[in-house]
Order: structure tokens, then sequence, then C-alpha cells
């Protein structure tokens, strides 16, 4: 893995505004008390959220998430949200190439 100074500006002020927004929706809406944040450098930056809240409702759809989805789109990334398997809480995964 390598170090979060070969991710270019753009890039950092996306990703910290993914998990401000990640963070924000755990808390708020899942009543989350538990939150684990990852980040990783490789050929992408990755974030995974997971937290220990409610899980997701079959049909949910907010304008946090579609931005999310937009911002990985926007980057040539990726955006999955899904619940935790055998346990309540969800995962949020969103990356993007270092470079495109």
């Amino acid at each position: 893995m390598g170090p979060l100074s070969v991710v270019d500006s753009a890039l950092a002020d996306q990703a910290e505004a993914v998990v401000r927004e990640a963070v924000s929706n755990a808390v708020r809406h899942a009543k989350a008390s538990t939150l684990t944040v990852r980040v990783k450098v490789d050929d992408d930056l990755c974030i995974e959220v997971t937290d220990n809240g409610r899980g997701l409702p079959d049909e949910f759809t907010g304008s946090g998430l579609t931005n999310l989805r937009q911002r990985a789109e926007q980057a040539g990334g990726e955006f999955t949200l899904a619940s935790v398997p055998g346990a309540s809480g969800t995962v949020l995964r969103w990356s993007a190439p270092l470079s495109q």
C-alpha cells in the first residue's frame, strides 16, 4: 500500500467529502454507535466505511448516496453499499483510480 501523499489534491478533496458524508449517514440515519474507516492506496484510492447501525432498508435512496455514486463516476471509480452479512450494519465502499 502506498502513502496518501500520492493522491492528487482534487481526488483528496473528493475522498474527504466521501468520508464526511459516509460518517454523517452512519450516525444520523443508521444510528450507528461504532464505525470503522479504512483507506487504502494502491493503483486506486479505496475507502471503506463499516458501521453497526440499522442496516439498509430494501428500498433506500437518498441525495447523499446519489452524491457519493456521482463522485465515484466522475472520478472513474466505483461505489457500493451493502448490509453487513450476518449482522446489523452497513459497508460502504468507494474507489477511484489514482490516474485516469
